[in-house]
């Protein structure tokens, strides 16, 4: 998979790949964890945990509910916001 190009779509299945798939958006995004913490209204700690992959029990429990019901979790750029 070519990270400079703009992700269209991006299934995600665990936290790891959540995670992954913050960190690629944000840096094609020309922010730092920092900037993008102040903007989620997130400490950079929480970020930077996230994009490692450290998964929350809520997060655990969305992906074990999805699975159950047999469907997957897809990330779809919202008319570019990410670039304001």
């Amino acid at each position: 998979m070519n990270t400079n190009q703009p992700m269209k779509q991006w299934k995600v299945g665990s936290s790891t790949e959540l995670g992954k798939a913050i960190a690629r958006v944000r840096r094609q995004a020309a922010l730092t964890q920092e900037q993008l913490a102040k903007r989620s209204c997130v400490s950079r700690t929480y970020l930077a945990k996230m994009e490692s992959g450290l998964s929350t029990e809520q997060v655990k429990r969305t992906f074990a509910i999805l699975r159950d019901l047999g469907y997957e979790l897809s990330l779809i750029p919202i008319n570019n916001q990410v670039d304001k």
